[in-house]
């Protein structure tokens, strides 16, 4: 009868792929910009329905409490502060740059309801006649539907939709 060698186990040495991982981890941490805070508190209305916020091609128009007026063109940028009569030009040459913009309008509660029509009237200069109110969403655990891309995309009678925002924690926005 002939003798087997007896075959030994393999062991693997992990410590190289866990530093491997941890110089990973360290990497994202460090390049990972995140969203500035928002230089202005907006109180926003309350809704039920909810939809999810593009990130890109959207232009941010805010009204504080004090209706004073301020323009975020992407979530990474700062807010600049405007005036009612640089909104329509603004609107225009935003969509100049880029044909499938959508416009977004952030109101305070308790903002006048002069300063809202004044900018649905610079909207309407700008012939950015669909714009999208931002809300705050009621229900916490309710699913995010996404936003149709195409303007003429829903239906005539979901005009009055409320959507969520993906930006703030229970923002949402009407279209």
């Amino acid at each position: 009868m002939s003798k087997r060698k007896r075959r030994g186990g393999v062991a693997i040495d992990m410590t190289p792929m866990v530093d491997v991982a941890f110089l990973l981890l360290i990497f994202f941490m460090t390049t990972t910009t995140f969203k500035p805070p928002d230089e202005v508190t907006i109180d926003l209305p309350v809704s039920h329905a909810e939809y999810k916020v593009p990130e890109s091609n959207v232009l941010v128009l805010s009204i504080s409490k004090d209706s004073q007026l301020f323009a975020q063109t992407s979530s990474r940028e700062p807010m600049m502060r405007l005036e009612m009569g640089q909104v329509s030009d603004l609107v225009k040459s935003e969509r100049t740059k880029n044909s499938r913009l959508r416009v977004i309008v952030r109101a305070d509660r308790d903002c006048s309801y002069g300063t809202m029509e004044d900018m649905m009237n610079a909207l309407q200069i700008a012939r950015a006649n669909r714009f999208v109110l931002m809300t705050e969403g009621e229900g916490e655990g309710a699913a995010k539907k996404e936003l149709p891309t195409e303007q003429g995309a829903l239906e005539p009678d979901a005009w009055g939709e409320v959507a969520s925002a993906g930006r703030a924690e229970g923002e949402t926005w009407a279209r």
